[in-house]
């Protein structure tokens, strides 16, 4: 009886052992994504701002028309 514990306990621990080696996989991979996800990001910004500083009327006219429908959207009342 006491070895069909320990036979228990031994494969309790290593299943243990062979999800805590699957976590670290998992942590590590999401860590590199999450690096490659924030330089992809600090790129684009980098990007856009140097086209905004060479050429701002585009930028200023999207966010007039974005405020624009924003505004037609937020004061439209249900007139029944």
């Amino acid at each position: 009886m006491q070895n069909l514990g320990k036979e228990s306990v031994e494969k309790a621990e290593e299943f243990a052992n062979q999800n805590e080696i699957s976590l670290k996989a998992i942590a590590a991979e999401a860590q590199r994504k999450l690096k490659l996800a924030q330089e992809q990001v600090t790129q684009l910004a980098t990007t856009v701002d140097k086209q905004v500083k060479e050429n701002p009327w585009p930028a200023i006219a999207g966010v007039a028309v974005g405020c624009l429908f924003l505004g037609f959207i937020m004061g439209s009342k249900n007139k029944n």
